[in-house]
């Protein structure tokens, strides 16, 4: 019984591993072991209150736009579009990551948050 049990543990465990998907810009960043620390910075868009996030991890974006930074949706590779900063801090959760620490950085040296960005760090979680 027990032998099922340890069987049946290993099965949801890894199961649950392998369905740990952070997609940005065609990589899963779940898969690259020498990331073990990440950047989401999170942006209000204008007249809206939804926000973009973008994910650092570390990769070469050269001279393309912010979009090399977005997170995908694995199945579509659509841009997932989050309602809000805590849905984009749950995913990241959700999918193998620890919080450790925000910092809110004004825009162009604007004294307010306003048109600013957020910025979190988290790190991978360890199993």
């Amino acid at each position: 019984m027990k032998k099922l049990l340890l069987a049946a543990v290993l099965m949801i465990t890894a199961s649950t591993a392998s369905f740990a998907q952070v997609v940005v810009d065609g990589v899963n960043i779940n898969n690259l072991q020498e990331v073990q620390m990440i950047r989401m910075i999170a942006q209000e868009r204008f007249l809206s209150s939804k926000v973009t996030i973008f994910i650092d991890y570390g990769q070469s974006i050269g001279g393309a736009s912010r979009q090399r930074m977005e997170v995908n949706d694995p199945g579509t590779n659509d841009r997932i579009k989050f309602n809000s900063v805590m849905h984009a801090v749950n995913y990241l959760i959700a999918n193998g990551w620890r919080y450790v620490e925000a910092m809110v950085l004004p825009s162009e040296g604007n004294a307010s948050t306003t048109g600013g960005s957020t910025q979190y760090l988290f790190v991978r979680e360890q199993l």
